[in-house]
């Protein structure tokens, strides 16, 4: 474990980051590390913490000879992770969209479907009502037909016509808006995350010297305890 010793008096800075796991941080602006606790040389030091998907957070620590300290941070999300995950709700969103018109066009041929036999019935029965009652020469057969039969019948022809006209309207709608949706969304792919945070970290060890920049070693060193 890197130790960044100015004096012979050290100290324990304790890193207590959200989120809890995954999290980077780069001393002084050279070392890097990844690890709950660094030993660092009395006096101020310099922290930039980043974690993937969050911005990278400065501050300053001044550790005391002896002692241990706790740096308390929470790391925001990055604006570009932020603008990810809105644009991967929406792709979400549209893809689920695409599913709604198909099932309405669906539900609405059966319907369709299921209200012609039922009004290709009831045509027929008032068709045969209004011949028997053109030929019937009884009067009691006659007001039957014309006060019972002929009425009822015409209404339940009317409400199989109704039915008939909102099944093909729904299954119209849903062909309809499953065209326009396609159209709308032609060309769909799920959006991409780079995360131009964890670029500007890593680029934060490079050291000028007078023979030109050179990258710090990086030290990596597993979270679990």
């Amino acid at each position: 474990m890197p130790t960044c010793a100015y004096a012979q008096a050290t100290g324990t800075v304790r890193m207590l980051i959200d989120p809890g796991h995954d999290f980077q941080f780069v001393v002084d602006r050279k070392y890097r590390m990844q690890q709950r606790e660094v030993t660092l040389g009395e006096g101020l030091h310099h922290f930039s913490v980043w974690a993937p998907e969050r911005t990278i957070v400065d501050t300053n620590v001044f550790v005391v000879g002896g002692r241990s300290a706790e740096l308390v941070m929470r790391l925001p999300y990055s604006a570009e992770y932020v603008a990810y995950r809105d644009a991967y709700v929406r792709y979400q969103n549209a893809r689920k969209l695409r599913v709604v018109p198909p099932v309405v066009f669906a539900a609405g041929a059966l319907w369709a479907g299921l209200s012609y036999g039922a009004y290709t019935k009831a045509h027929d029965q008032l068709q045969a009502d209004r011949e028997a009652y053109a030929v019937a020469t009884d009067p009691g057969r006659i007001a039957n037909l014309k006060n019972e039969l002929i009425p009822e019948h015409k209404a339940d022809f009317k409400r199989a016509r109704t039915s008939l006209i909102l099944g093909s309207s729904l299954a119209a709608v849903g062909a309809g808006a499953f065209w326009y949706i396609r159209h709308r969304t032609k060309g769909l792919s799920a959006p991409t995350f780079e995360d131009k945070e964890r670029i500007r970290f890593e680029g934060l060890t490079w050291i000028d010297t007078r023979r030109g920049g050179v990258f710090a070693a990086a030290v990596s060193i597993p979270l679990a305890r």
